[in-house]
C-alpha cells in the first residue's frame, strides 16, 4: 500500500485536506483539535483508483519539524500544501527542502482556500509555486486549487493523486524494516508499536529484532488500518503487538527488522546536498541533529571532499544507528533550527582512518541504483569482507564479479593484489627456508594485514598457492625434492646405509634440522624414538630379521640377533609395536601374523 506524506506551513489545511479524501479525521489528540494545528503524526486511509492508499499527516509549525521529519520517511508521494490567500511560507520552504533532499520524485501541490481569493490572484499563486519548485525533485508537480469545506477540487486531487502513484515499486524486498514512531500499552494486548512497514512482509509469529539493542520479541499480533491480519505488506502503516517487549524500553527513532538483516553504526561516510539557501561546507558550521527513518541524534559532521555538486562527509554519533547504504537522512543545524543539509548513506562502515576513507570515497561515488550494485560498491572499497556483513550494509545486495571463499567475498582487485603479495611472500622464505613446508599461516597474515581466520578462509582462491592448514606454500615448492637434491643429503644416506641397524643419533648426521624434517615427511626417513632415523630399506630388513625370531622373544633375543646395543633395540621394538607389526606380552614379544 503506498504511503502518502502531507508537507506545507503551519495552518493552510493539511488536515482539513486529508478529512476531505479520506473521511477520516487524523488529528489524533485532544491538545490538536483544541489549539487546531497538527501536533503529532496523524494516520487516514482511502482508496484511490484501485488500491489502498495511506497518508500521514504531517506537521507544519517550525516547533515540530523533528515530527514532521519522522513522518515524510518511508513515505512514496508527497500531497504539498499551499494556502492561496497566504501564498508560500518559511515552513512551506522548509518542508519541500526535506521532500527534496530525502528523493520523494512523485506528488501533487494542493493550492487550498482557493475559494477565499480571486481568478487572478489564485494565477499568481500557482505561478510562484511552480517557480519555487523547480530544481527540486517535485518540480512540474500539478498544482489543484482545492477548497476542503464545499469540496471543489478533491475529485481533481483525487485523481491527480491517483496519476502519480501509477507504476510505483510494490516489490517485497525481503528485509522488513519499521522505524517506530509510537509506543504504548493496551491492557490485556501488551506492548504495541506502529511505524510504516517497508522493505518486506511480516507476520504473525516472526522474531523482530529491536534496533539499537539485542532484544528480539516475537511478533504477537498485527493490525493494519485498525483490521487485524496475520501477515502485513510492506507500504502499509501496521501496528505491531510484541510479545516480551517492554515499554519502558521503547521509543521513537528505534527500529525493527529480522535478526541478522541489519548493523548498527556510529560512523558512515555520506554524500550530503545543502538546500538551496546554503552554500557554504556543511561541517563548517554550527552541531547537527540527524534524522532517519523516525528517529534524531545529535552528529558530528567532518567533510572529506566535494564531488559533482554534493559533499562528500563522515558522521560521527555518540548512539548506534541501524544504517545500509541508500538510506536517505536529513540535517538540521542546531542554532538556526533549520534544515541545511540532506543525503544518502554511502557506506555505513567505512575504515577507521581518515585517510584510508579519503583514498577510496572514488570507488563509492553517488548512491547505487539497488543493492547489489551497493554491494559491489562497498567491496571495492574493502577488498575483503563478510557476505552477511555486505548484505546488511548495502539492503541485502551480493557483490558482482567477486571471488567467494566460504562466508568471504574478495573483489577481483583484491584477490590479484592478495594473490601477487603472499606468492612473493612465500617465494622469499622458500628462498630463505629451502627445506621447510612454508610460510606459517600468522606470519602471512600479519604480513598481508588479515586476521589468520581470514586468510585459512581464502587461501585456496590465491592463484598459486597450497596450504596444510599450518603454513602456506607455492604449488612448485616442494621441499621434500629440495632436501634430496641437497649434497648433504647424500653424505647422510652414506653414513645411515654403512650403519645399517645401529645409526647414530640425528643430531651427529651431516644434514640440517630443516632438510632432515622435510626428508621425515617424506618419508624418505623414518623416524624412530626420538633420537633415530632410519632409511625405509633398513628398516624393511629390521622387520623381516624380527619376524624370523621365534614367539615370546626378549629384549635381548632382538638385540643380539641384530648384533645392536638397547639403546636401539627398545625403540626399534617400540616403533613395531605402535604398528602392529609385533604384539609385547609382558617381558617377551610375538610376531603378528
Amino acid at each position: 500500500m503506498p504511503v502518502i506524506a502531507t508537507a506545507g506551513h503551519v495552518d493552510h489545511g493539511k488536515s482539513a485536506l486529508v478529512i476531505a479524501l479520506t473521511g477520516r479525521d487524523p488529528d489524533r489528540w485532544d491538545e490538536e483539535k483544541r489549539r487546531g494545528l497538527t501536533i503529532d503524526l496523524g494516520f487516514a486511509w482511502t482508496r484511490l483508483g484501485d488500491r489502498d492508499v495511506g497518508f500521514v499527516d504531517v506537521p507544519g509549525h517550525e516547533r515540530f519539524v523533528k515530527n514532521m521529519l519522522a513522518g515524510v520517511d518511508g513515505a512514496d508521494a508527497a500531497l504539498f500544501v499551499v494556502a492561496a490567500d497566504e501564498g508560500w511560507k518559511p515552513q512551506s520552504e522548509e518542508h519541500l527542502a526535506v521532500l527534496d533532499l530525502i528523493g520523494i520524485r512523485r506528488g501533487v501541490v494542493a493550492l487550498t482556500r482557493a475559494d477565499l481569493v480571486d481568478p487572478d490572484r489564485l494565477e499568481l499563486a500557482s505561478l510562484e509555486i511552480g517557480e519555487r519548485l523547480e530544481g527540486t525533485t517535485l518540480a512540474g508537480s500539478e498544482i489543484v486549487p482545492t477548497a476542503a469545506p464545499d469540496g471543489t477540487g478533491i475529485d481533481r486531487l483525487r485523481s491527480a493523486l491517483t496519476a502519480v502513484l501509477d507504476g510505483l515499486d510494490d516489490m517485497d524486498r525481503e528485509r522488513p524494516r519499521l522505524w517506530i514512531d509510537r509506543a504504548f500499552t493496551i491492557g490485556g494486548a501488551g506492548t504495541i508499536v506502529t511505524g510504516t512497514l517497508v522493505g518486506g512482509s511480516v507476520a504473525v509469529g516472526d522474531t523482530l529484532q529491536i534496533h539499537p539493542g539485542d532484544d528480539a520479541p516475537r511478533v504477537r499480533g498485527l493490525q493494519v488500518h485498525e483490521a487485524e491480519v496475520e501477515r502485513a505488506a510492506p507500504g502499509n502503516r501496521t501496528a505491531v503487538n510484541l510479545s516480551g517487549a517492554d515499554r519502558a524500553g521503547l521509543a521513537r527513532g528505534m527500529m525493527l527488522g529480522r535478526p541478522g538483516d541489519w548493523r548498527a553504526t556510529r560512523r558512515f561516510v555520506t554524500a550530503l546536498r545543502t538546500v538551496r539557501d546554503v552554500t557554504a561546507d556543511p561541517g563548517d558550521r554550527g552541531s547537527h541533529h540527524l534524522h532517519v527513518g523516525s528517529g534524531s541524534w545529535p552528529v558530528r559532521v567532518r567533510t572529506v571532499d566535494r564531488s559533482e555538486g554534493h559533499w562528500l562527509a563522515l558522521i560521527d554519533s555518540d548512539d548506534p544507528i541501524p544504517l545500509t547504504a541508500g538510506d536517505r537522512l536529513v540535517l538540521r543545524e542546531v542554532g538556526r533550527q533549520a534544515v541545511v543539509a540532506g543525503g544518502v548513506v554511502l557506506d555505513p562502515h567505512p575504515a577507521r582512518r581518515t585517510r584510508a576513507v579519503r583514498a577510496t570515497m572514488h570507488l563509492l561515488g553517488r548512491a547505487a541504483s539497488d543493492p547489489d550494485e551497493a554491494a559491489t560498491r562497498l567491496l571495492a572499497v574493502r577488498g575483503v569482507a563478510r557476505l552477511d556483513e555486505l548484505a546488511a550494509d548495502s539492503g541485502g545486495g551480493r557483490p558482482n564479479d567477486a571471488v567467494i571463499a566460504g562466508e568471504l567475498a574478495l573483489s577481483a582487485e583484491a584477490h590479484a593484489d592478495l594473490s601477487d603479495r603472499a606468492s612473493t611472500a612465500a617465494r622469499a622464505f622458500h628462498d630463505q627456508h629451502p627445506f621447510r613446508p612454508g610460510l606459517p599461516v600468522a606470519s602471512l597474515a600479519r604480513e598481508l594485514g588479515l586476521d589468520a581466520s581470514t586468510l585459512s578462509a581464502i587461501v585456496a582462491s590465491l592463484d598459486g598457492l597450497a596450504s596444510d592448514g599450518a603454513t602456506i606454500r607455492l604449488e612448485s615448492h616442494h621441499p621434500q625434492e629440495a632436501a634430496g637434491s641437497d649434497p648433504a643429503w647424500e653424505a647422510a644416506r652414506k653414513v645411515l646405509l654403512e650403519a645399517g641397524a645401529t645409526p647414530p643419533a640425528m643430531g651427529e648426521l651431516p644434514v640440517g634440522r630443516d632438510a632432515l624434517s622435510s626428508l621425515l615427511r617424506s618419508g624418505a626417513l623414518v623416524g624412530v624414538g626420538s633420537d633415530f632415523v632410519y632409511l625405509p630399506e633398513t628398516l624393511d630388513g629390521i622387520v623381516t630379521a624380527a619376524k624370523a625370531l621365534p614367539d615370546g622373544f626378549t629384549v635381548a633375543d632382538f638385540r643380539d640377533a641384530l648384533g645392536m646395543t638397547r639403546k636401539h633395540a627398545i625403540p626399534l621394538l617400540e616403533w613395531m609395536d605402535e604398528r602392529g607389526i609385533t604384539r609385547r606380552q609382558g617381558d617377551v614379544r610375538v610376531v603378528r601374523r
